[in-house]
């Protein structure tokens, strides 16, 4: 039996925490969560981890078990060693790879930050089909693995509100002398990395950054308009004759673009531009995902508390302070929008309701809004107390997909969407986040999400259609929730552009 040491220090950094990021190597899993865009309503952190221990990647097989579910095939790297095996169900995968590496609670001499030690990564919304029985087809997709998480012993953690910066490190060994050499000598190589990145400086670009296979585009979508409104018709005839109450349909945008140049760009521009709660940067080997995400999916604190936070409701910010005071105010008396909102909050509260202690389920908000960068969202929080024979993988599963990327009923709603969608969500409409080795859980709602891979980048973006829905403000309403992502992209065009363009004639 192996015992763990944890080291816990304060050190200070001479950059901004985020710029960090190009102190480990590309393609790595190299992972940074941000939430500089958090506002009162939810702490800020940034937690950034490279180079993982162990790796899990599951994707679905069309084998069925006998509930309807697909089974998986699942990879597991760790310790240079690398196996692939089929299996039932890829989430009990996944429990067994995180209880392998469980922390007892007591073990962390300090909880300054939400993660210390623990696997991060994503859930794609397409893992729905192994836990529930739902329609199959064949559709296009990027090819990204349907779950993909490293395993993490070390984590740096800044709080944006203190502004204190921590190095959370893990040790283990058949000893307390041997893990605490293992979690020194980690301790010291990442210390290292980032004295290294110091002396160098913010000399960047990096050579991967100068250059790349293809030339950056802008969005563009996969479906016309009229494509697009025949689909939002679909879905309302749908509604209309009782087969569901709520339909969450989305369109894809895709560009083309080089993963290792254009991502860390897009990552940027919308760091500056369009800081969010849960904004993400996963540099996997597979591919990287760039997400400015607004919505927590689901969370399970220390003491056992889980909480969901959906967003059903936008309007577009204002161009003044007293334009933006009519948009909230006209969001927040919106029947429609309230109406769409109650919807997943009661969505919501039956799937917290499946593994939490009973009677416990309440929701302490119901219809606020919240105001980002390029609109105005409505949320409700929704909070239940885990029943003591649960734990964070049965969170995920009750709970999975997101209630707010599906529409209500869930089940009846996404066989739907499966015929309705012309491509694969994947990443997105997913969770995002970590589970720590204590048995914590954070996972944000995939959206304002780009996913690159292989001279690709893919955005997707949707809405709630109900009965009363206006098609073409459906539409508009897609076009608002791209904005900020289109607008980076054209960014990245105009920086390779002006690239090309020889340095007498930039001045000129």
């Amino acid at each position: 039996m192996s015992t763990t040491i944890h080291l816990l220090e304060e050190i200070e950094l001479a950059h901004r925490f985020d710029a960090y990021r190009d102190a480990f190597p590309a393609g790595r899993g190299t992972f940074l969560l941000d939430g500089a865009g958090a506002g009162e309503h939810l702490a800020g952190f940034a937690l950034l981890g490279s180079d993982p221990i162990a790796s899990f990647r599951a994707s679905r097989t069309t084998d069925r078990r006998r509930d309807g579910g697909l089974k998986a095939r699942v990879t597991l790297a760790e310790g240079g060693r690398s196996f692939t095996l089929a299996v039932d169900d890829a989430l009990e995968a996944l429990r067994m790879a995180l209880a392998k590496h469980a922390i007892d609670p007591s073990e962390y001499v300090a909880r300054p930050l939400p993660l210390l030690a623990g696997a991060v990564g994503y859930v794609s919304y397409e893992v729905g089909q192994m836990i529930e029985r739902l329609p199959c087809l064949a559709r296009p997709s990027l090819g990204m693995p349907d779950i993909a998480f490293g395993f993490h012993d070390w984590i740096l953690g800044l709080c944006h509100r203190t502004g204190r910066t921590w190095l959370s490190v893990v040790g283990r060994g058949a000893s307390s002398s041997e893990a605490r050499q293992n979690a020194e000598r980690r301790r010291d190589d990442v210390l290292a990395s980032i004295a290294n990145f110091e002396a160098r400086g913010l000399a960047r670009p990096q050579a991967s950054e100068a250059k790349g296979s293809v030339a950056p585009s802008q969005l563009r979508p996969l479906l016309s308009r009229d494509a697009y409104l025949a689909r939002i018709h679909e879905a309302k005839e749908h509604i209309a004759a009782g087969d569901t109450f709520e339909i969450c349909l989305t369109q894809p945008f895709e560009a083309t673009a080089d993963r290792e140049r254009d991502a860390p760009r897009v990552w940027r521009i919308l760091r500056e531009k369009n800081p969010a709660p849960f904004a993400a940067f996963l540099d996997f080997p597979e591919g990287a995902v760039v997400s400015s995400s607004p919505e927590r999916f689901v969370r399970l604190d220390a003491g056992r508390v889980a909480e969901s936070r959906p967003i059903k409701g936008t309007r577009p910010r204002g161009s003044s302070p007293a334009d933006d005071a009519r948009l909230i105010a006209e969001l927040a008396s919106s029947t429609k929008d309230r109406a769409e909102n109650a919807m997943i909050v009661d969505l919501v509260r039956n799937d917290l309701g499946k593994i939490c202690r009973y009677g416990s389920v309440t929701v302490p908000e119901l219809y606020a809004v919240e105001s980002y960068a390029t609109v105005h969202q409505m949320v409700s929080t929704i909070r239940g107390e885990l029943d003591a024979r649960r734990d964070a993988v049965d969170v995920l599963r009750a709970c999975f997909p997101p209630g707010s990327m599906t529409g209500a009923p869930k089940i009846e709603a996404m066989s739907i969407l499966e015929r309705l969608e012309i491509a694969e969500r994947g990443v997105y409409s997913g969770g995002l986040g970590f589970f720590d080795f204590s048995g914590t859980l954070d996972l944000s709602v995939v959206i304002r999400t780009a996913v690159f891979r292989e001279g690709r980048a893919q955005v997707h973006v949707g809405g709630a259609i109900v009965d009363d829905s206006e098609p073409n403000a459906e539409y508009e309403e897609t076009l608002q929730k791209v904005r900020a992502l289109a607008s980076a992209f054209r960014e990245l065009e105009r920086l390779e552009t002006s690239a090309l363009v020889p340095a007498a004639e930039v001045h000129a």
